[in-house]
């Protein structure tokens, strides 16, 4: 990807976060199509998917533990995945390669 177009859109993106304007409002005003500001939002997440993936060398295991009682539970996430009854809660910043193929793998299924 063309890296002058990537931090081209991410600006746009932080723009209209910040403009705190709908979608619709903020690419009618600055001429932009839905189209084309959805086209670009999923192909930069893509591209920043790809990249995680791609620093990981082989792919990643971590031990899984249920706690005996509600009281155990992690209070200080960095991050949950809720899917159905399944709760996945990642506390290390180094965890989100192993999130990003568990929500692939999602995905897929």
């Amino acid at each position: 990807m063309d890296e002058s177009k990537r931090q081209l859109w991410e600006e746009r993106f932080e723009e209209q976060s910040n403009s705190e304007m709908t979608i619709d409002a903020w690419c009618s005003q600055n001429q932009i199509s839905k189209h084309t500001f959805y086209y670009w939002k999923q192909r930069i997440q893509k591209d920043k998917m790809d990249r995680v993936e791609k620093n990981t060398v082989s792919p990643l295991f971590a031990k899984l533990e249920m706690p005996a009682t509600a009281a155990e539970r992690i209070t200080e996430a960095g991050l949950i995945i809720r899917w159905r009854s399944f709760e996945m809660v990642l506390t290390d910043h180094h965890d989100i390669s192993l999130a990003t193929q568990f929500i692939r793998q999602l995905s897929q299924s």
